[in-house]
């Protein structure tokens, strides 16, 4: 327990470093005609444009930090969704008075949501009631309209320690408000990237085996029929569907495959490069799959932001010390600079 917390500790001095180290007057790394999606390690999220960066505000009332999960960026550009964890105060926090110990007094008991940003209208909408850091990472379905991601869900008696049979991949529909659960998928990984199929109809995603490493399973929507197309994780579908993009494992080298497991490429040996340690957190594709946005972590925590040329194989660091990507989206043409409102 002290070693974990010490990890914890570590990673948030690093944030405040990066922070303090990224200028107030620095611009995000932005695309002509694109919206990009950022984010510290345990800080704010934000947003590049072309007209201007956008600090997303977090939602009303503290929220608990130590555990990053992949935030998502919804086709459209317009809406933005996290796992978040928020103070609880219902009434199954209260302590029982008949309780000999219970928790101690200023103790914050927490609670896991998902969360969804509207840039547009300012303002957050939450989903669901989960255990502490119980919504992990997100992913938007290609029309915007569902959000899956991993959970662990509370038990019929409300608390959290009935242990590994309360976690499932869980699709939220946006309009109803209501998730579908997906069975089997207890082993899927809480803070690795998620994501769907352009055509909406398989989603990737990393699961970890009983034995050996993890590896990236293609889940079937409707049926939940599942394969296994190769180790490694973080899996990344592009624009057009024709390829995945995934980590090695530990994150030593990012490589691209085919939906089918075949005709894999590498794209980045972060282990061969000098000053990195790993690429973090998945690749962000361009809208038009030429350009494949990585986040390589150096020595001492840092993150550079790299892109990888798909055509030549050219790789360049476009961005030092900075927040990671987690999203990549062409505006429409009524969104763009200088268009009519």
């Amino acid at each position: 327990m002290r070693n974990w917390f010490l990890v914890v500790l570590l990673l948030v001095l690093l944030s405040v470093s990066s922070r303090v180290c990224w200028g107030k007057n620095e611009r995000l790394f932005t695309e002509p005609n694109s919206e990009l999606l950022f984010a510290w390690d345990y800080g704010n999220l934000l947003v590049s444009t072309p007209a201007g960066d956008i600090d997303v505000p977090g939602p009303a009332g503290p929220v608990g930090g130590g555990y990053f999960v992949i935030p998502a960026l919804a086709p459209g550009g317009d809406l933005i969704a996290i796992g978040l964890t928020l103070s609880d105060h219902s009434d199954r926090t209260k302590c029982d008075p008949t309780v000999v110990t219970c928790a101690l007094p200023g103790t914050a008991q927490k609670m896991s949501v998902m969360g969804v940003y509207s840039i547009r209208d300012k303002e957050w909408k939450t989903y669901g009631d989960f255990c502490m850091f119980g919504a992990g990472s997100a992913a938007f379905s290609p029309d915007g309209r569902k959000i899956a991601f991993e959970s662990t869900m509370r038990s019929a008696s409300q608390n959290c320690n009935a242990g590994y049979e309360q976690k499932s991949l869980l699709i939220l529909d946006l309009a109803s408000g209501r998730f579908t659960q997906v069975p089997d998928t207890v082993g899927v990984i809480a803070n690795a990237n998620i994501s769907w199929s352009p055509d909406g109809k398989y989603i990737a995603v990393e699961s970890a085996a009983r034995r050996g490493p993890n590896s990236i399973v293609l889940i079937e929507v409707g049926s939940w029929a599942q394969k296994t197309i190769a180790v490694g994780g973080n899996p990344s579908w592009s624009p057009k569907g024709d390829w995945i993009a995934y980590d090695t494992g530990q994150g030593i080298a990012s490589m691209i495959m085919h939906p089918d497991g075949t005709g894999s490429k590498m794209l980045l040996d972060a282990f061969g490069r000098f000053g990195a340690w790993d690429v973090d957190s998945g690749a962000v594709w361009s809208p038009d799959e030429k350009t494949i946005l990585l986040n390589e972590r150096e020595e001492g925590g840092r993150v550079e932001l790299v892109s990888v040329d798909l055509d030549t194989g050219k790789v360049k660091i476009v961005s030092k010390r900075t927040p990671r990507v987690f999203g990549w989206v062409q505006l429409a043409s009524d969104q763009r600079p200088g268009a009519r409102q």
